[in-house]
């Protein structure tokens, strides 16, 4: 009991040393991780010290190594985007494609930042998207508050679909990828809704809706490829895998497989006949970089191509589509100033994993020690036991409620505690991981949309001239009402 009660304070001081910002997340994950173990060893004496030094610091901070390599590689795919013009061209040509209305243009920008931001990561690239979209966005009417909401809205829904973002839901809960990309779909729709539902409002509030021909045409037949595309990687995704992919998918995959194939083959042929001249060209952005960001996303989504091995694909695709002279250059800036720009959130998966492997146990301890538990988890698994939910309705109604407690790096915040407590709740036994990780996924929307202490939150509002508060009062209600859903999609799913 008095490990218990030692790992409930810890939890509960590092909470409120990372709100009150008296410690970062860098600094006081790993301390909490480090004290959990160390009480173990006092308290109860079946530890001993090099368990915590081999077990827990050595092997906790390289727990998560697929999840920091991913996030390495996704960093030097942003950093090719942003250099080399594709990210700013794609998003001018948006807008001259939409027109002036204010709804398609505000939709529009919703879908065009996720699209960007399922591969783009960092405050550079949140700069550079803004710079453009920003104003595109007030020319139309939108106050400076609704323009912020859409680009932070766009910008979470780009992480929901960011595969980098799904490794450590896969290496921290165990749960298979296909589980991790079926629910990131379905959390698709209902943030998407979610943020349309906001514009409309925002509109209906400034008395800017009016609709023209064009505009309506355009959203309709995106929508609709959307849809379709969404509703059968869904279905693939649901899909019986011992069945086999049924028709539709096979002929999909042969028909993208012949375009992308067909697509690379005419890039080589360009590069090559561009050879002689390389030195004088100028710079271009060709049609087919317009891609990058859906490369590593449909190698996973429709051809189940392993995360890294996606992101790997799909950098090499983009120094390819980018070729230009100088591109050797930026092939290896991109690997060493793109990787440098991910650093922080690879120092802070070293904490996680300190912390987790201090609640759940050095990998194989319990083996090595003829099945017995880990001090720390036998600790706290009777208390656990009657406080995790485990119906359908405690599950969306508890954690719908506890939603805004991934706010300001609270316990629900993947990026503060919400991992150490994922490691907590799933050793319960009350809940499957997967229903553990749509949870994390579903309330990581407040946190990625709402949280002032967003270093993105604040540079957008300040960029915008508004508090960053009041973005986060003016998301709020529709963000939560996205996290209900998704966690009842959640309980339908999963248990």
């Amino acid at each position: 009991m008095a490990l218990a009660i030692l790992v409930l304070a810890l939890f509960l001081l590092g909470a409120a040393a990372m709100i009150a910002r008296v410690l970062p997340a860098l600094i006081a994950l790993p301390v909490m991780g480090i004290a959990i173990a160390g009480g173990a060893v006092v308290l109860t004496g079946e530890i001993g010290w090099i368990d915590v030094l081999d077990g827990v610091v050595s092997g906790g901070a390289i727990m998560l190594h697929k999840a920091m390599i991913v996030t390495f590689f996704g960093g030097a795919l942003s950093f090719v985007m942003q250099r080399s013009g594709v990210a700013e061209s794609l998003v001018k040509q948006g807008a001259e494609l939409v027109g002036a209305d204010p709804l398609g243009v505000g939709i529009f920008s919703l879908l065009l930042v996720a699209l960007l931001f399922s591969s783009l990561t960092g405050l550079g690239a949140v700069i550079m998207v803004s710079m453009i979209v920003l104003p595109m966005l007030a020319t139309v009417g939108l106050s400076p508050a609704a323009g912020a909401g859409i680009v932070l809205f766009g910008m979470s829904l780009g992480g929901v679909l960011n595969p980098a973002n799904w490794v450590l839901y896969v290496d921290t809960l165990g749960v298979p990828t296909e589980e991790v990309k079926r629910f990131a779909l379905v959390l698709f729709v209902a943030v998407t809704l979610a943020g349309a539902a906001m514009i409309v409002t925002e509109l209906l509030l400034g008395r800017l809706v009016r609709l023209e021909r064009r505009t309506i045409v355009t959203l309709v037949l995106f929508l609709a490829a959307v849809a379709g595309i969404g509703t059968l990687l869904v279905g693939s995704g649901g899909a019986d895998a011992s069945a086999g992919p049924g028709p539709v998918l096979v002929w999909t995959r042969r028909v993208v497989l012949v375009g992308f194939g067909a697509l690379v083959l005419s890039q080589v042929a360009g590069v090559l006949r561009r050879a002689s001249r390389w030195r004088h060209q100028e710079p271009e952005i060709r049609t087919g970089a317009y891609l990058i960001p859906l490369v590593p996303l449909v190698a996973i989504l429709l051809f189940d191509v392993p995360i890294l091995a996606a992101f790997v694909l799909g950098f090499v695709y983009a120094i390819l589509a980018t070729a230009r002279p100088g591109s050797m250059a930026l092939t290896v800036q991109s690997l060493v100033e793109g990787g440098a720009s991910v650093m922080p959130a690879i120092v802070l998966m070293f904490g996680i994993g300190i912390l987790i492997a201090a609640v759940k146990g050095p990998a194989g301890w319990s083996a090595a020690h003829d099945g017995a538990p880990w001090p720390v988890l036998a600790a706290i698994e009777p208390l656990l036991t009657r406080l995790v939910p485990s119906s359908p309705w405690a599950y969306v109604l508890g954690f719908g409620a506890a939603a805004p407690l991934a706010l300001y790096r609270g316990p629900l915040n993947v990026w503060g505690l919400g991992f150490g407590v994922a490691t907590i709740l799933i050793s319960s036994g009350n809940l499957p991981g997967a229903a553990i990780m749509a949870m994390l996924l579903s309330v990581g929307q407040v946190q990625g949309i709402c949280d002032p202490t967003n270093t993105a939150n604040v540079w957008i509002a300040n960029h915008q001239g508004v508090d960053v508060n009041a973005i986060l009062f003016r998301t709020l209600p529709f963000v939560w009402g996205s996290v209900v859903l998704g966690l009842g999609a959640a309980a339908f799913l999963f248990l």
